[in-house]
């Protein structure tokens, strides 16, 4: 099951929520390790690096949950997940679809 997020509520400047109710957001200035940061009400440090494009978790997910960013499904927690980690391929299995099929020559 997805955790949307309720509400585009506010987050650090380095952070960017792409939709009303993702519950993934987009690091868009690095969080170095050991910094502050806030996403809704929450104040947290970081636990890595959170480098430009990566994504974090805005909500707690359990094993199993969806992660959603501009409302669509990108991928399961293949485990929990806290508030403020790095969501990536070391926790998240991929729910992409193929969309085309490129013809061979």
């Amino acid at each position: 099951m997805a955790r949307p997020v309720s509400t585009l509520a506010s987050v650090d400047p380095r952070l960017l929520r792409l939709g009303q109710g993702d519950n993934v957001l987009i690091v868009i200035r690095p969080i170095r390790l050991g910094e502050q940061f806030r996403i809704d009400e929450i104040e947290l440090a970081a636990a890595v690096t959170l480098p430009i494009g990566f994504k974090v978790a805005a909500v707690d997910f359990a094993e199993g949950d969806v992660a959603l960013r501009l409302g669509m499904p990108i991928g399961r927690a293949t485990a929990a997940i806290r508030t403020g980690e790095l969501v990536h391929t070391h926790n998240l299995a991929s729910m992409y679809m193929r969309t085309h099929e490129r013809g061979e020559a």
